[in-house]
């Protein structure tokens, strides 16, 4: 379970970095050729879906710290911590 949520959390991650930039340089395209329709385009359509793919990267990201394998590495690191001799 681990591992699929970790793949699909990366896919969403990934897909919607790469939406911001299409967003935002959509926009700049716009601007540049001072088009207002492209403009709204890029600001409402595609960053409505680049907004839901980036909650749903939220949400498995959630998920994520809950898992056994996740529960495991978090108990381990903390025992693995070594103090200095006093």
């Amino acid at each position: 379970m681990y591992r699929i949520l970790l793949a699909a959390t990366r896919v969403c991650l990934f897909a919607f970095l790469v939406g911001g930039f299409v967003v935002v340089a959509g926009q700049a395209l716009g601007i540049v050729a001072g088009s207002g329709p492209i403009v709204t385009l890029f600001g409402t359509d595609v960053a409505d879906h680049v907004c839901v793919v980036a909650g749903i990267a939220g949400i498995l990201a959630f998920l994520l710290l809950y898992t056994k394998e996740a529960g495991r590495t978090r108990l381990t690191s903390r025992n693995d911590v070594r103090r200095p001799d006093v």
